[in-house]
């Protein structure tokens, strides 16, 4: 297993913990992303996680897609997630060449360059539910290094927001919530 799927499967299941999580009266809950409440982040989750699944399985480009709509929320997202997991388990798959999202050359790079997105929003869902949010240091350490490396190019296409200003040696979890522009 490559560093980068390691990461990024550490990501969807630091998600998949928050998921598991929400209480059922929450779903409607307003989360950070102000066009999202919590089931429409993970209605995003899973369109992000179904595209790169397909780019996987057919190793061609493909654009984020929808779930089939449904009121089962973790219903949803647990095929999602066994589906993403599924189609990057499969041999020869990290090196089929692209050009990806974020121009990655191969799948092995869209999994590097993808996990922010279940980070982030594993915090984000865990805010809005009130619920643990479980990211480890290292997930953190790793997402932020990828982070970094793109920040302005988030910012420009407005995947994120400028963040506030942090100390550099601020606690992780808020030099992270600021490089993708959020606050702790």
């Amino acid at each position: 297993m490559s560093k980068n799927l390691r990461s990024f499967t550490q990501a969807i299941y630091a998600f998949d913990a928050v998921v598991q999580r929400v209480p059922a009266d929450k779903w409607d809950a307003a989360t950070p992303c102000e066009e999202w409440n919590a089931k429409e982040l993970v209605e995003h989750q899973c369109s992000v996680l179904n595209g790169v699944a397909t780019m996987a399985r057919t190793g061609e480009m493909a654009a984020p897609t929808p779930s089939p709509e449904s009121d089962d929320v973790v219903g949803t997202w647990n095929a999602c997630r066994d589906n993403v997991l599924t189609s990057l388990d499969q041999p020869n798959t990290l090196s089929q060449e692209g050009p990806f999202w974020f121009k990655a050359a191969d799948i092995d790079g869209v999994c590097g360059m993808v996990q922010w997105d279940p980070v982030t929003h594993a915090w984000d869902l865990a805010t809005a539910a009130g619920v643990d949010h479980g990211l480890s240091d290292q997930l953190l350490a790793d997402t932020l290094d990828s982070v970094l490396s793109r920040q302005e190019m988030f910012v420009k296409s407005g995947r994120t927001k400028e963040g506030p200003e942090v100390a550099a040696d601020a606690p992780l979890l808020d030099r992270y919530l600021a490089a993708v522009g959020r606050a702790a």
